[in-house]
């Protein structure tokens, strides 16, 4: 019932977003760090099913306990691709609401146009503030999110996820390989027990499930951005062109496969097509394989003699100012409750997602699921926190994801074999790349 007023009302306390209350302001500035008449927010983000009812329930609890008269009404608007189209569009007529579940290369373009506002002020408020909090974030998440003008922070993570390794413990057993022979994983030992996959059992051995992180976290582990925060595309390298012909002698021999027709390696994975892909960690929940055989989660893989690395990615929540100093102030106190360690822990354990806190562990729900030993999402928490460490992030530029896409265009071509030479992928990459991050 409460869902469906909140709806009903939007109409009208939209107008009250922009005149809501006289306020008291703190020292940094303008900034309105009081609210002395209720006030209604407006959230876009793109969860649907199962995270929208999640966040929902976060909300809704929000809206009842808080002390501030502050409503917060979230609307999905879709897909991400969806979001980002209607948040770009309403930057350019200033009629963005107040919060806004992003990834950073929308919030980099927004942050640009002055169109974020910098939580920093908030956070180390003396009265309002969570400096002694910030700590508690995982380190990558944070790290994201504060990449902008050295280091002031514009969003808090929410919806975040790094990459691990499914694998069919049965199958691998049946090769004469135990997990312990998967502890400090190489691709070179992979490509071993992959071929082995193909001779004996008649199916493919690994595969990654986005093939652009297969691109871009292999170049990582060089130490190289695919594309760094200065737009320097490091492409052209040697190191390149032997980590792809590697991938591409894989996949001649069948060891190795793209998701192609599949769409996700969920899929034969399942159906045991094949013995283990690297994939999300929010992508446990595909993995119903009604108990055929026994699902282990380990680390991913890395080249013999480079560094580990491991994308994580996921949107963040930012607040616009395009609405009123009050409605700011309401917006950061909603995303500080959204991300304390008990909601955090709830959202993620409901929908796959990694909780952001690091405090997340000592909550209850976390605590019960880690004792869970049939619980797959225990496999996957505890292999990511292992992960986590080494885990990067790709440099928010213009176009990001546009950028992302040639290397997964590219990374399948070369793997399926239309591209054949790695002289001509290494150009197509460069030049495409370049053209879609100096695109307005």
């Amino acid at each position: 019932m409460k869902k469906r007023l909140l709806a009903t009302l939007l109409s009208s306390t939209l107008v009250m977003t922009s005149l809501a209350g006289c306020s008291s302001k703190s020292e940094n500035g303008d900034m309105v760090t009081e609210l002395t008449k209720p006030i209604t927010i407006e959230m876009w983000h793109y969860m649907n099913g199962g995270q929208a009812e999640v966040l929902n329930e976060i909300i809704e609890d929000f809206n009842a306990t808080n002390d501030k008269g502050i409503t917060v009404n979230a609307i999905s608007q879709g897909s991400i691709v969806d979001l980002n189209k209607k948040v770009i569009s309403a930057a350019q007529s200033n009629s963005l609401p107040a919060i806004i579940n992003v990834y950073p290369d929308v919030a980099t373009g927004l942050i640009e146009d002055k169109k974020l506002v910098n939580l920093s002020s908030f956070i180390n408020d003396k009265n309002v503030g969570m400096a002694d909090e910030m700590d508690d974030f995982v380190d990558a998440f944070i790290q994201e999110t504060s990449q902008w003008n050295n280091g002031e922070v514009y969003g808090l993570p929410m919806t975040k996820s790094t990459e691990v390794l499914y694998v069919n413990k049965n199958m691998l057993e049946s090769l004469g390989y135990t997990l312990e022979d998967l502890e400090d994983l190489t691709f070179e030992k992979l490509a071993e027990i992959s071929n082995k996959a193909v001779t004996e059992l008649g199916v493919a051995g690994f595969g990654f499930d986005s093939s652009s992180n297969a691109f871009i976290s292999s170049l990582k582990m060089d130490g190289l951005d695919f594309v760094d925060s200065k737009g320097t595309i490091n492409v052209d390298n040697e190191w390149v062109r032997e980590y792809m012909t590697f991938f591409q002698k894989q996949a001649e021999s069948g060891a190795f496969r793209i998701a192609g027709e599949d769409k996700f390696l969920s899929n034969p994975f399942v159906n045991q097509k094949m013995l283990c892909y690297q994939g999300s960690s929010a992508g446990y929940a595909y993995l119903n394989n009604d108990g055929a055989f026994e699902i282990a989660v380990v680390e991913v893989p890395v080249f013999e003699g480079k560094d580990k690395a491991v994308m994580q990615q996921g949107a963040s929540l930012f607040v616009t100012n395009n609405v009123s100093a009050e409605a700011q102030y309401a917006a950061y106190e909603f995303v500080k409750f959204a991300t304390n360690a008990e909601n955090t822990a709830k959202f993620a354990t409901a929908t796959g997602y990694l909780p952001v806190r690091k405090s997340a562990v000592e909550t209850e729900i976390v605590k019960n699921i880690l004792n869970d030993e049939t619980s797959l999402y225990s496999q996957v928490y505890n292999v990511a926190q292992k992960s986590l460490p080494y885990a990067y992030y790709t440099p928010a530029i213009n176009n990001a994801q546009s950028a992302r896409t040639v290397a997964q265009e590219k990374y399948e071509a070369f793997m399926s074999g239309s591209i054949k030479d790695v002289e001509v992928l290494v150009d197509d990459i460069v030049s495409q790349v370049q053209t879609s991050i100096g695109r307005n």
